[in-house]
């Protein structure tokens, strides 16, 4: 059976800022923030293009404890 081929590397860079936006998104939902303001969405896309995915995954865990009052 032929293999599928692998993601071009813009279609995995692509995915991976999803998925860092997902994370973010996530992480302000459990911190009880859903309306955003364009500031706050602005923020957030700027936070995705620069910091790498741990540190993304950090952030959104200081959050969650925040917003279940740990």
């Amino acid at each position: 059976m032929p293999q599928a081929a692998p993601a071009s590397p813009g279609k995995l860079a692509e995915r991976m800022e999803d998925r860092r936006h997902q994370v973010l998104m996530a992480g302000l939902g459990r911190a009880g923030l859903h309306d955003l303001a364009p500031d706050d969405v602005t923020a957030v896309r700027s936070l995705v293009d620069g910091v790498d995915e741990t540190t993304l995954r950090r952030i959104a865990h200081w959050m969650d404890l925040a917003g279940s009052g740990r």
